[in-house]
């Protein structure tokens, strides 16, 4: 009788253990558990939004400085170091010099180059109108063969888009008149990005090297070495990308540019300028920088738009068979589709910086989201496969 007692006495205990062997100590239940209130966490932020006003105001003032600062990072640490090794300069020197030759640079850009965009701008701004004529005649005189639509429907197309085109190149050039308080502000926001940026490039090129293991501080002293590998790889994918890209962009430009120039497309020098920057965006970049010199060939000629095709048909040769593989390589280890994938999200969600920073953001979280899975696989105990017991390490 005593037994039976003290069996049902047990019976809820022993259920209990189960439950608590089965559920509550698990690896899984506890991983889900910690998404759960990740997720919690989340929505409260979202919910609360207007909290974090002050966060963003000050990220949207610095950014563009730091953004900045580290593209120029990415572009004279090899610089730096080269003085360093081979010049045997002390490292303030050589970053003294770094950036001066840098200065000199943009301020021979801007004085040289930026008054004779300005007048290739305002001058194919101005020829809108006289393009549209010139493309909506070429057009008539096709109808006139094959009889597409009506000439009553044609006229009407021409008008309006004459109209449109010379509205549209009158507001782009008042336009900015009549919105001084945003010229103000936009002014203003390049002057301290312009102040700031050489400050925060300074303390980058000098103490860069020390800021993983400065972050690594704050981080428990058993995942600091995984934090600071992971920093790295981090850095190493980002400075190939960056490197790579402003190197691709600037051989395509030079060969756009040249090859326009050749065959006498005009404005060749400012299509083709346009087309290094256009070509940070990755697969899309070149093609969109076709459409001036597609729009400028028909305008011309039939001859000047096959020998546009001709010179795009050799950029895209060389970049894809030659400069890119070169270059780029396979740094980011993505695979092409994935990279589309990015761009369109990127793209929908931050517009044009999300086509430029995207690719290299996806990387960094994917380098993320790697080592946080790389460690869960070696102390969850759920993949011994991948990482086997301790108690097997020393077996042969």
């Amino acid at each position: 009788m005593g037994g039976v007692v003290l069996n049902k006495l047990r019976q809820p205990e022993s259920g209990f253990s189960w439950f608590y062997q089965r559920f509550l100590n698990n690896h899984i239940t506890i991983l889900l558990l910690n998404i759960f209130l990740l997720l919690l966490v989340v929505n409260e932020l979202v919910q609360n939004a207007g909290l974090l006003d002050p966060v963003w105001k000050f990220i949207g003032i610095t950014a563009p400085a730091i953004v900045v600062a580290g593209i120029l990072y990415y572009v004279l640490d090899p610089f730096v170091h080269f003085m360093e090794r081979r010049l045997k300069l002390k490292e303030g020197l050589a970053i003294a010099i770094a950036m001066l030759v840098t200065i000199a640079i943009i301020v021979v850009i801007f004085l040289m180059l930026i008054p004779f965009l300005t007048k290739q701008t305002t001058g194919i701004i101005a020829a809108l109108p006289q393009f549209a004529n010139d493309v909506m005649r070429k057009l008539s005189t096709m109808n006139q063969k094959h009889h597409w639509v009506s000439a009553a429907n044609l006229a009407e197309v021409n008008h309006r888009v004459t109209t449109y085109f010379s509205q549209r190149g009158w507001n782009i050039l008042t336009g900015t008149l009549s919105s001084l308080g945003n010229v103000v502000t936009t002014v203003s926001d390049w002057i301290i990005t312009l102040i700031t940026a050489p400050m925060v490039l300074f303390f980058m090129l000098k103490d860069g090297a020390q800021f993983p293991h400065f972050v690594s501080q704050v981080v428990p002293t058993a995942y600091r070495e995984r934090f600071v590998i992971m920093l790295d790889k981090m850095n190493a994918k980002v400075s190939s990308y960056v490197r790579g890209q402003l190197t691709v962009a600037l051989c395509v430009m030079i060969i756009f540019t040249a090859g326009y120039s050749i065959i006498g497309l005009p404005y060749a020098i400012l299509i083709g300028l346009i087309a290094g920057p256009l070509n940070l965006i990755p697969y899309f970049g070149s093609a969109i920088a076709l459409i001036p010199a597609i729009i400028m060939g028909v305008v011309t000629s039939p001859s000047m738009l096959l020998g546009v095709v001709i010179v795009y048909l050799i950029e895209w040769v060389l970049e894809t068979q030659v400069l890119s593989p070169l270059i780029m390589g396979n740094s980011l280890a993505m695979h092409p589709i994935t990279i589309v994938f990015v761009l369109l999200a990127s793209g929908k969600m931050f517009g044009l910086i999300g086509v430029i920073f995207g690719v290299p953001g996806f990387a960094v979280l994917k380098v993320l989201v790697t080592t946080a899975f790389e460690w869960y696989q070696e102390y969850s105990a759920l993949y011994p496969d991948v990482f086997p017991p301790e108690d097997r390490l020393g077996e042969p």
